[in-house]
């Protein structure tokens, strides 16, 4: 089965969907990603705010205990972002990241 280096140009989901193999990878991407306690937590988070800024989540996430510092939480946000559960909206005038819901990332609307 390829591996993630087979993918990592894939920009969207109908570009894994095109191939077995590629539907696998992102499927096993999206378990990974919405199983996970602290991107279940960014999830949750992000969700609730619908739109929030990379600042205010980090906050909100060192806070709680959740991530220790920004390299624990872009990792994270990275992975999501990967799995199409989020997406990244940079804001040029201000210089500030904000973070959206998908709809793939909705389904923590249903999860314990």
């Amino acid at each position: 089965m390829p591996d993630e280096f087979d993918f990592k140009n894939y920009k969207s989901m109908e570009e894994y969907s095109q191939t077995l193999e590629g539907s696998k990878y992102l499927h096993s991407l999206y378990l990974k990603a919405v199983n996970h306690p602290v991107r279940r937590e960014i999830l949750e988070i992000v969700n609730q705010k619908k739109k929030i800024s990379k600042k205010e989540l980090l906050t909100l996430l060192v806070e709680r205990n959740i991530v220790q510092d920004e390299n624990q939480l872009l990792y994270n946000i990275d992975y999501l972002i990967k799995a199409f559960c989020i997406s990244s909206i940079a804001d040029e005038i201000n210089n500030e990241i904000f973070y959206e819901i998908t709809q793939s990332g909705k389904v923590i609307e249903y999860l314990e």
